[in-house]
């Protein structure tokens, strides 16, 4: 993990962590801003459904998913 968004708040594991990541925690900030308190639980319960079928609960999950998409 080279950084984590938690709400409008980025933390990362250094200033060049945060320069690769910005654009794509940046999207996962959108999706805290549309989602408010129910994002954590969502994106919890959708790695948790992923990894109970045998998937990538990471990359398969639908917000890290949108997130890749749209950072460039």
């Amino acid at each position: 993990v080279m950084a984590f968004t938690l709400g409008h708040t980025i933390l990362g594991r250094s200033e060049a962590a945060l320069d690769v990541c910005r654009e794509h925690e940046l999207v996962h900030v959108r999706q805290f801003e549309r989602w408010g308190p129910l994002m954590g639980p969502a994106y919890l319960l959708c790695s948790l459904v992923l990894w109970a079928r045998g998937k990538d609960a990471y990359r398969d999950n639908p917000f890290e998913r949108q997130a890749f998409e749209e950072a460039p």
